[in-house]
């Protein structure tokens, strides 16, 4: 079966210790988060999203915001730099952990000559730690993968019609490698609240991911590849 890798790629290669301030310019808040209890916060709309992603990136085992301050020396001065995130993967990924920094492509254009020294502090304090500084602009995080996680997260569990969740287990397991048009097409002669029960239960079925789709590459429609998730730990086929 299909197995989806979620990769974030640099935007530049380059060589939570600020005090939080809510902002009435920009937006700020909290992201709830199954991978640090205490949320995660953001100052930014660009940070709200990164951190999304990360969440739902089944590699990622924890991360937080803002999570150290860097010491460095530069112009006769020293100075501090605090980057967004830190992000910790899980030992079978292979990944090494990241330091990021979040900035929309145009300012890091407009200001990266006066961000590269602690930029280059970031890179040489990650490397004696064993990790790797990264920086993410909005090309890389404003994608179909994040458009996904927001399309999904409007169905939850309190709202799923159990008798359809199960109907969508058997038949997408009955089906094989489908799609949500073909799928719908089997319950084509149902009352139309049935239909909409059942669409809102695959829906949430690939939130889950006890239906397998690539959420990763492209904007999910009714005409994307759909198949039964291997992780599928509970028997919904048999009952």
């Amino acid at each position: 079966m299909k197995k989806q890798n979620i990769k974030f790629i640099e935007e530049f290669d380059p060589v939570r210790k600020r005090r939080m301030i809510m902002k009435s310019s920009s937006l700020s808040g909290i992201v709830p988060s199954t991978k640090n209890e205490n949320g995660i916060w953001f100052e930014s709309a660009l940070e709200r999203d990164f951190a999304l992603i990360v969440e739902h990136n089944p590699d990622v085992s924890f991360f937080e915001d803002q999570p150290l301050t860097i010491e460095y020396f530069f112009e006769g001065k020293t100075r501090v730099y605090t980057p967004d995130f830190f992000v910790q993967f899980k030992d079978e990924s292979g990944i090494k952990s990241w330091l990021c920094e979040i900035k929309f492509k145009s300012e890091l254009r407009e200001k990266f000559s006066k961000l590269k020294p602690r930029f280059k502090a970031a890179k040489e304090y990650c490397e004696n730690e064993g990790w790797e500084f990264k920086i993410f602009t909005d090309e890389y995080i404003r994608t179909p993968f994040l458009e996904n996680i927001n399309f999904l997260s409007r169905y939850n569990y309190n709202d799923l019609d159990g008798a359809c969740y199960k109907l969508v287990i058997r038949t997408i397991s009955d089906l094989g490698i489908t799609s949500p048009k073909e799928f719908m097409l089997t319950v084509q002669d149902a009352e139309f609240n049935i239909k909409g029960r059942c669409l809102y239960a695959l829906w949430y079925a690939i939130k889950m991911n006890d239906i397998g789709c690539d959420l990763v590459n492209e904007k999910i429609s009714m005409n994307s590849e759909i198949w039964l998730s291997e992780k599928l730990n509970f028997n919904l086929v048999d009952e």
